[in-house]
């Protein structure tokens, strides 16, 4: 069994490798595979357990080293690796209602609002070790911003920059960068999850009973406090603040969707909820500014659901799957 949950492993580390080296290729499609690479690690170990997972990880690992710099396999291992193969374990611990109060003969599976604050600090942490490598910070902004100024003004000869304007733009992409990028990454592997835990279920491996996303897909209050205290922190100047703006930035999307969650949880059976989807998600992508009242629909709504399956207890012994709650 550990050496077909091995082999598993590696497998999903192969597949997880091409989809992520894939995009060197540079064309939309591998873009969008690349956006998928933590699917396989993520589904190895739900539905083959933590050793499948470790086995996944440790083999990208070195497959991306031997074939990329090292600074790439950092940030792949760091944004993809390490999150996918943490996310599948967490979704597969479970353990006896009665320990916490509950009804006897049961299994409580951590809650899924847990494993998305915990991806989101994860994410953040990701992108703040990045920044050190590559020396983020306003010299390195200044070189994309002048890049984007030539490129704009090849297409443009007329266009102009004045010297206030250039500094307001340099500052401004300056926090952004740190902000957006955990922020959407976040979004990408909750997405990957939903898929994982699908193609799992689909295959007859998940333990874990089906999450009513609408429902679990909240965020905790810790997440909350965590994130009050860092946007505190975002004022201080140099490495410290721009650290602070990517937990910011993660946490704010954990509770966005949050909020989105909420909606759609609202809506159900709505005659107007299709079209009110198309208005709300048309209006986000035509402007960022569309998500905040769901950003604050997400914050006063912090909870923890904790599916519930049979087994655990004194009542018998649990059952078979998944492996990683054993």
């Amino acid at each position: 069994m550990n050496a077909n949950s091995i082999g598993i492993g590696l497998l999903a580390g192969a597949a997880t490798t091409l989809l992520c080296l894939g995009v060197v290729a540079g064309s939309g499609l591998s873009v969008v595979l690349y956006f998928l690479s933590a699917v396989p690690l993520m589904v190895a170990t739900l539905g083959w357990g933590t050793l499948a997972g470790i086995a996944g990880a440790v083999g990208a690992a070195v497959l991306i080293t031997a074939f990329a710099n090292i600074q790439t396999a950092i940030f792949i291992v760091m944004t993809t690796i390490l999150p996918a193969t943490a996310a599948g374990y967490w979704m597969n611990l479970a353990r006896p209602a009665e320990e916490i109060g509950g009804p006897p003969g049961q299994l409580v599976w951590y809650p899924l609002s847990d494993v998305i604050v915990r991806l989101a600090l994860i994410t953040a942490g990701a992108f703040i070790v990045t920044g050190v490598l590559v020396g983020y910070g306003p010299a390195l902004i200044d070189d994309l911003v002048g890049e984007m100024i030539v490129r704009l003004q090849e297409a443009n000869p007329d266009f102009a920059f004045s010297p206030e304007g250039r500094e307001s733009f340099l500052a401004f992409m300056t926090g952004a960068i740190p902000f957006m990028q955990p922020a959407l990454w976040l979004m990408v592997l909750t997405g990957s999850l939903y898929l994982a835990l699908a193609i799992t279920r689909a295959s007859g491996r998940l333990g874990r009973p089906r999450d009513d996303w609408p429902m679990a897909l909240r965020m905790p209050r810790l997440g909350a406090l965590i994130m009050g205290i860092c946007i505190v922190i975002t004022f201080v100047p140099g490495a410290v603040g721009l650290a602070a703006t990517a937990l910011v930035g993660a946490l704010v999307s954990g509770f966005t969707m949050a909020g989105f969650a909420l909606f759609h949880a609202r809506s159900r059976g709505q005659g107007w909820r299709p079209l009110a989807l198309i208005v709300v998600y048309g209006a986000v992508l035509l402007t960022l500014i569309a998500a905040i009242p769901f950003f604050f629909a997400g914050l006063f709504a912090t909870a923890r659901h904790m599916p519930v399956s049979p087994g655990g207890g004194n009542s018998g012994p649990p059952p078979p799957q998944p492996p990683a709650s054993t």
